[in-house]
């Protein structure tokens, strides 16, 4: 029987490294992020009129989104920020429940699905594990601004969205500690694999 694993943590806690290391050690993963970054990327004309119906038409341009006035958008107008979840999240549903029924097909032992919000929108039931990566705010801030995919104004609304590290500690079955080295955060990933595979 095919385990589905469900990877979760706060905006810059080292989700996409983990997931990087489970895909080049040979897991299947299913990720998120990657996906949404695909839709603001390569938009389609429904999200594309999604976007100028109900953000703003000032977002786009020639086919491209400009995401740092979606952002200050969403996060100075909750009414708009739930729209825009609601469409993305379906979208990510539709892809995440394929990745899975395709993996049982497969037969495959162990998958893995990272889910930024898993535990804000409450699907920790639909996973046999939650692993949490956990780090502290202040490392956070300090990789998310180096990206530069966010000012600090932004992220400071997008922390608040998010839940606390108390409620993921208490609802995860595994938690992974990444403030030190990557070399560090990938021998707990590893140690943390040996749980998931049991």
């Amino acid at each position: 029987m095919t385990k589905v694993v469900g990877i979760t943590g706060g905006i810059g806690s080292g989700k996409t490294t983990l997931c990087k290391h489970l895909k080049k050690i040979g897991y299947a993963v299913h990720e998120s992020d990657k996906l949404v970054s695909n839709i603001y990327k390569k938009p389609n004309k429904p999200f594309i009129n999604f976007l100028k119906k109900n953000v703003s038409k000032d977002v786009v341009q020639n086919y491209k989104i400009n995401k740092n006035k979606v952002a200050n958008i969403i996060f100075n107008n909750k009414i708009i920020r739930k729209k825009l979840e609601k469409y993305i999240h379906k979208e990510v549903k539709i892809s995440r429940e394929d990745f899975i029924k395709e993996n049982y097909k497969n037969k495959k032992g162990v998958i893995f699905v990272d889910i930024p919000l898993l535990f804000e929108k409450n699907l920790d039931k639909n996973f046999d594990i939650v692993i949490c990566v956990i780090s502290k705010k202040k490392i956070r801030t300090e990789r998310v601004l180096k990206s530069k995919k966010f000012t600090k104004e932004i992220l400071k609304k997008i922390f608040k969205s998010q839940t606390s590290d108390k409620n993921r500690r208490s609802r995860a079955q595994i938690i992974i500690n990444n403030n030190k080295t990557k070399k560090d955060f990938i021998s707990s990933a590893e140690r943390a694999l040996v749980d998931c595979l049991k």
